[in-house]
């Protein structure tokens, strides 16, 4: 009897630890709000960029508005600086052509001093307003390099006027949330009228791709599969009759505790006074059971494979 079993499990797997899956898409809001519209029924099938949830626009439409203003006063404020960039320009190019005149007029009165045609005071007067010029050039200098810093300060604060105008236009997009592929959508709680919080799920679709089933096998059964190899299987809600798979994908690891199954797979063991093997996700592709039946993502599946 006991030879009998260790024969049959060598060359039959089963398990009733199985269950259909499909991807799901928890539509959370990214912003915070108040719902105004819920338009699709619950347990109803939607395709992707139909309206799942409205969020009130008023606060969002009004922050883009208040934003496009910001906006446009920064380009104002820009172009003004810009202005007095090419004042501070033309007025260092006078200066300069003014100190560039006095110093031949200066060149010449020294040699025109020289020789007796001019008087020192002429000469000292030369100078000194050559002195003034240098200094109005220096200023003139000084001024254009503190406009032209405020240039780069106010084109700072347009870039960033920018910026905050395109947050508001996407926060007012994002006030809608559209179903983002082709699916059912499941029970939700959210009604007009409620709350909406930024990043807390609202609603679950339960999407049409990537239908599988998950069959949790002990170690020594799992260790044997390779991918593409033939599966037999029968799910709950067409339970009279068998199907044809394949095996997609074998789960090389599982945690033994459990603290983030999403990072990696934990498979809880179902009584804590008997120690049970350890059992591993083995993925299963359904194969044309999905051309004409449609499953139901969670539902319970009973798997046969031949070693």
């Amino acid at each position: 009897m006991v030879g009998a079993y260790f024969v049959l499990d060598y060359f039959l797997t089963y398990t009733a630890d199985a269950y259909v899956s499909a991807d799901v898409v928890f539509v959370s809001p990214e912003i915070s709000g108040f719902v105004t519209e819920v338009p699709i029924p619950r347990n109803e099938p939607v395709k992707a960029g139909d309206l799942l949830m409205q969020i009130d626009r008023e606060p969002f439409a009004l922050a883009v508005l208040e934003a496009r203003a910001e906006e446009m006063q920064a380009l104002a404020n820009l172009r003004r600086t810009e202005v007095e960039v090419q004042v501070a320009e033309s007025a260092v190019t006078a200066a300069v052509a003014k100190v560039a005149n006095l110093s031949a007029q200066q060149q010449r009165f020294e040699e025109l001093t020289d020789n007796g045609f001019v008087t020192q005071q002429r000469l000292d007067n030369i100078t000194l307003a050559l002195e003034e010029a240098n200094a109005e050039t220096q200023s003139a200098r000084e001024s254009l390099r503190a406009v032209a810093h405020q240039v780069e300060v106010m084109r700072a604060t347009y870039e960033a006027a920018q910026a905050a105008m395109s947050l508001a236009e996407y926060n007012l997009e994002r006030s809608s949330l559209t179903a983002p592929a082709d699916g059912v959508v499941s029970e939700y709680a959210i009604t007009p009228g409620g709350y909406a919080l930024q990043g807390v799920p609202q609603l679950a679709l339960i999407t049409n791709s990537n239908w599988r089933i998950i069959a949790n096998l002990i170690e020594r059964h799992a260790a044997r599969l390779k991918p593409g190899q033939t599966v037999y299987f029968q799910v709950s809600s067409d339970p009279y009759r068998i199907h044809k798979g394949t095996v997609r994908s074998i789960g090389r690891g599982v945690s033994r505790r459990d603290e983030n199954p999403r990072v990696m797979p934990y498979i809880p063991l179902t009584t804590d006074w008997i120690r049970l093997s350890q059992r591993f996700p083995v993925e299963i592709d359904m194969g044309p059971l999905l051309d004409h039946h449609t499953p139901m993502h969670g539902g319970d599946a009973r798997v046969f494979i031949f070693h």
